[in-house]
């Protein structure tokens, strides 16, 4: 006769595999982001991958601001874009992506650095304007397989979207 204990371990070690299989064949390990350019000038992107939200918001940026003077900023203060230029990070060891995407092209590629359970931070530069700052978002989704997406618009705006998949 089998015992409960040899019957729980049993369903637990089913279950962990079940949940391994899944989270395998659920997408890529890192997340794959898609930019889509419709505007006229090209754009800079830049993704960083940090272990939370919190961690995220305190991660520091060398700036130009509007009055062209030179300032450290938080993610916090870059939440909504404000003219500053020339957004650089200043903290080392934070995995970074960079990528331009040129008026009428697309890219995709994945954001290599993020291991599970981290965020993923994207900021977005209009090269043409000195490379202003126009764009800032923060994703959390602890999952593999995730789908992040970006579209420059021809009237300046901005749209995207996450798949936690």
């Amino acid at each position: 006769m089998v015992s409960r204990r040899t019957i729980a371990l049993l369903l637990g070690s089913a279950l962990v595999i079940g949940y391994v299989q899944y989270d395998t064949v659920s997408g890529p390990f890192q997340p794959t982001l898609t930019v889509e350019n419709n505007d006229t000038t090209a754009y800079h992107l830049s993704a960083y991958t940090v272990e939370s939200r919190e961690q995220a918001m305190y991660m520091n940026f060398e700036v130009t601001t509007r009055d062209s003077e030179h300032r450290l900023k938080t993610l916090s203060q870059l939440v909504w874009p404000d003219g500053d230029r020339n957004v650089t990070l200043a903290d080392d060891g934070v995995p970074t992506e960079q990528i331009t995407v040129a008026p009428g092209e697309t890219v995709t590629t994945t954001i290599d650095g993020w291991t599970r359970g981290d965020v993923t931070v994207y900021l977005g530069e209009k090269v043409a304007d000195n490379e202003t700052h126009v764009y800032t978002r923060v994703r959390t989704c602890p999952r593999t397989g995730q789908e992040h997406s970006l579209t420059f618009e021809e009237d300046g705006g901005i749209s995207g979207g996450s798949i936690c998949a």
